[in-house]
């Protein structure tokens, strides 16, 4: 598939689901105009953008139901949106992220985060109309794992996957930690995600699996992308929906242990890790400073490392989708590629010496 061809049916997805997230959120205008604002912010901002979340859904369905768009699927696909701007509500709150105005007020996104759970809910109720019982109490459960699921990872990111509870830990261990946070916060919603679309399509047992694997080692290979942008600086940092460039630096400045700091600490040198662990146990580190940090992570490998590990997921998925003709898995297998082929890699090359 064609980069082009790509960003058309993610652009098309994110379109055609937005008309019906605008529509779940309707009844809140009437309700209270300020409310409306509130939980319409982070939503309106994505409709149109690459929603990877929805488009997987889509396509799940499509390579086992022989099915194009159906009216069941499209607001499958809201469902998924909805739940992730719930979650990103709350993130914002924990991860201290979004900017100063809306931070300023996180009563509020909590609000937005319970409403938004809520009509994700009826969305997935729709989705599942023509299902019989068994099959929607089956979806039903799987959706509310993700909810159950994100909220047990990010206990283990705030309580235990941060620097001073994690000293005496050696890199294998911090390694099962990190993983175990990354699929509680990440991995398990693009899992669920496969499954969830591949019921709809009324996949075989071994396509329900498959697409399982495949969304969980595509969110595991997202997650540690994502962990590498944190050290792009701002300047550098286009920003996408998920991080803003205002949030560069945001997980180190919170005490995480994302992939390349874990490397960082266990393999590179005393002198290279006084500055990591600085900016681990100091939130008001001076800017220049961490972009020394950055250099550091891109001179001792911890970056390269991290790409690598990236890479290793991708060519897991890849094999996952193997039972699927070619034609067939060539949506999910692009939309690998376009992750892996991101612009975080371009900006960090600037600080090798």
């Amino acid at each position: 598939m064609l980069k082009e061809d790509y960003k058309n049916l993610m652009l098309e997805t994110s379109k055609t689901i937005g008309s019906v997230i605008l529509d779940y959120l309707e009844p809140l205008k009437k309700e209270n105009q300020e409310l409306y604002k509130i939980c319409l912010e982070l939503l309106k901002k994505r409709i149109g953008t690459f929603e990877t979340r929805a488009y997987l859904m889509r396509f799940s369905f499509e390579m086992c139901s022989e099915k194009k768009w159906t009216k069941e699927i499209v607001h499958a696909c809201a469902a998924i949106e909805l739940e992730l701007a719930s979650m990103y509500y709350t993130n914002r709150i924990f991860d201290d992220k979004g900017g100063k105005e809306i931070l300023s007020q996180p009563k509020n996104q909590f609000m937005a985060a319970m409403i938004t759970r809520d009509l994700a809910s009826q969305a997935l109720t729709k989705a599942c109309s023509k299902v019989n019982y068994k099959t929607f109490i089956g979806i039903k459960d799987l959706f509310d794992e993700i909810n159950k699921i994100f909220y047990i990872g990010q206990f283990f990111e705030v309580s235990y996957n941060i620097y001073k509870p994690s000293l005496k830990l050696d890199f294998d261990d911090l390694l099962q930690l990190y993983y175990k946070r990354d699929y509680g916060v990440n991995n398990s919603f693009f899992e669920k995600i496969g499954m969830i679309g591949a019921i709809l399509g009324e996949g075989t047992k071994k396509q329900v699996e498959t697409l399982a694997n495949f969304g969980k080692d595509y969110g595991m290979m997202l997650q540690i992308i994502n962990d590498i942008g944190d050290f792009v600086p701002p300047k550098y940092n286009l920003g996408t929906e998920e991080k803003l460039p205002e949030d560069a630096y945001s997980d180190i400045k919170h005490g995480k242990l994302t992939l390349p700091i874990i490397y960082s600490l266990t393999h590179g040198s005393k002198e290279d890790n006084k500055l990591v662990i600085e900016a681990l146990t100091n939130p008001n580190i001076e800017d220049h400073k961490l972009i020394e940090v950055t250099k550091t992570l891109v001179r001792n490998g911890s970056i390269d490392f991290s790409k690598k590990t990236a890479l290793d997921f991708i060519t897991q998925g890849k094999k996952h989708l193997k039972i699927f003709s070619k034609e067939k898995r060539t949506a999910l297998s692009t939309m690998e590629v376009i992750a892996w082929t991101n612009r975080y890699y371009k900006a960090l090359s600037k600080f090798k010496q």
